[in-house]
């Protein structure tokens, strides 16, 4: 059934192909009327001059570290270390998080509680950024509970903020958590809403934001076009701005202006070498939803790429959810004037895909062959065992049964009872047969389980084990076992075949059991020695 189901595939495979190729086929592409030109192409522009803005960006950094380094005042240097925490956290979430634990461990024990509320805040961030919200929260939490003044409460509330909106992205509307953290967002909005100067930038931004969320959607067009007309464009709030202005533009149905506003937010992240932004990934799934292939497929690699550098895990997690879309969309257009040749591709391929798993399938099988030969050989020799040692101790019973036959037939011919009853009490002629017979049931049982006494060894204790026993005569004690072995674990029946008393065989059971790492189970262990073991 396999077999077949596998020549069925390259059939499947080109139906799903060809059924892609319609399906991407009656797409528009006519969306000139909804994209600005010139946007994009500013857009491109800073793309293009990325590396220079990160050249830039890479300058101050060295500079403030440089600053740092030369610093002799202790308070201007953790100063400077929470500047470059502050300055990493959208550029190096990993450099952020190493500074801000500089921050923390340089904080004095005996300093004013600002300084370790702000070291702490700076962690805390530099966490966030980088998808670590455990660790965050644990962080925010140990400042939460102490008596902040005003100045370290807004930094508290702006530092939950931003966690919270990563955390409610991470999950994207799922469930009780997303309400659970978009209250959390909303109640640290309200405290800086109630607290920062309404002049301002941060508070002008968190207000437009709350209008857009309450749908007052005029207002927020008006204030969001103040507010950017007052910052420059390398403005992370400018950034931030353009992004729920572009959210208005949408809602009112002014596609255009939706694109273009998204595209002045990504040109401000990519000037301000801001990693975490959104608006270029969003910008690239509306182009690509619009048949913009190529722009789309351009920019989610720059955004993915860009994220990767700084190591800004929540938005490599956003992007690789976009990516496959887009990619696969790219590659269709490029290739669609090529799709019937890349359907003889594809089953020539699947062809050979399938003739290498039925070769596969057929070594699988061969191997488990042979496999199995070398077990039926091993068990074969095992039986050839078991034969000659059944038909050697047969003879040794036989011989001893015709010497005894034959002296019995003397001692009386010649008058000799008494003495031949003698001799049988005696125990002499018993005690020579008894050790040959115990050297075949050696052998016979060393021929059937050659590990024994090593298997033996690895169920007692370290300094009980039995040494030097491969090439001699077993002990009573390994030789009673070896039948517990065999599955003859009852003692009278043990003592009745090797000739031992039954008190005998207790006492070297008892023996063994007392050298056992586990003496309660040692009886069963024994019985199930080697029945784990394969080929």
């Amino acid at each position: 059934m396999k077999t077949r189901f596998l020549l069925y595939i390259p059939t499947i495979i080109a139906f799903l192909t060809a059924l892609c190729s319609c399906s991407s086929s009656g797409r528009s592409s006519d969306t000139s009327g909804l994209v600005d030109p010139q946007a994009l192409r500013q857009l491109d522009a800073a793309i293009e001059n990325a590396d220079k803005f990160r050249d830039a960006k890479a300058s101050l950094l060295d500079s403030l570290k440089n600053l740092r380094m030369q610093a002799s005042d202790e308070g201007r240097r953790w100063r400077l270390t929470i500047d470059l925490a502050g300055q990493y956290r959208q550029f190096n979430a990993d450099s952020a998080i190493h500074y801000g634990n500089l921050a923390v461990a340089m904080t004095p024990p005996d300093a004013d509680p600002a300084v370790g509320v702000k070291a702490r805040i700076s962690l805390a961030n530099a966490l966030s950024t980088a998808g670590l919200f455990i660790p965050a929260i644990e962080c925010l939490d140990s400042v939460g509970s102490l008596g902040l003044s005003m100045d370290s409460r807004m930094d508290y509330w702006k530092s939950s903020r931003m966690l919270y909106s990563y955390m409610l992205a991470y999950v994207q509307e799922h469930g009780t958590y997303a309400d659970t953290y978009r209250a959390k967002y909303i109640a640290c909005d309200d405290s800086l809403l109630n607290h920062l100067p309404k002049s301002d930038s941060f508070y002008k931004f968190i207000y437009c934001e709350r209008l857009v969320q309450e749908g007052r959607w005029n207002d927020a067009k008006s204030n969001l076009e103040q507010l950017m007309a007052s910052l420059p464009h390398e403005s992370n709030i400018f950034g931030m701005s353009a992004f729920q202005l572009a959210e208005v533009h949408k809602h009112h149905g002014d596609f255009r202006g939706y694109a273009k506003n998204l595209a002045l937010a990504a040109e401000s992240d990519i000037r301000s070498c801001v990693r975490e932004g959104l608006a270029l990934p969003t910008l690239a799934n509306w182009l690509y939803e619009h048949g913009e292939i190529d722009d789309a497929f351009n920019y989610i690699n720059f955004a993915l790429e860009d994220a990767n550098l700084g190591n800004i895990r929540m938005r490599t997690t956003t992007i690789a959810t976009l990516m496959p879309l887009i990619d696969k969309a790219y590659r269709t257009k490029l290739y669609g004037s090529r799709n019937r040749m890349l359907v003889f591709t594809v089953l020539s391929s699947l062809a050979c895909v399938v003739s290498v798993l039925l070769l596969l399938f057929v070594i699988r099988n061969y191997r488990r062959m042979r496999l199995n030969e070398r077990k039926l050989s091993a068990s074969s020799k095992k039986l050839e065992s078991y034969i000659g040692n059944f038909i050697g101790l047969s003879s040794n019973y036989a011989a001893r049964l015709d010497q005894l036959s034959k002296l019995v037939v003397r001692k009386i011919s010649s008058g000799q009872s008494d003495e031949l009853v003698k001799m049988i009490n005696s125990g002499k002629f018993n005690e020579s047969d008894n050790e040959e017979f115990y050297k075949i049931i050696d052998k016979a049982i060393l021929d059937i389980f050659p590990q024994f006494v090593g298997n033996i060894n690895t169920l007692l204790q370290p300094d009980c084990r039995i040494e030097g026993v491969t090439d001699q005569p077993l002990t009573p004690e390994l030789r009673i076992y070896a039948f517990v072995r065999l599955g003859v674990t009852q003692s009278n029946r043990i003592a009745q075949i090797l000739g031992y008393s039954v008190n005998t065989v207790y006492t070297y059971r008892n023996r063994m059991r007392n050298r056992a790492i586990d003496h309660d189970s040692f009886d069963s262990q024994v019985e199930n020695l080697g029945h784990e073991m394969r080929f």
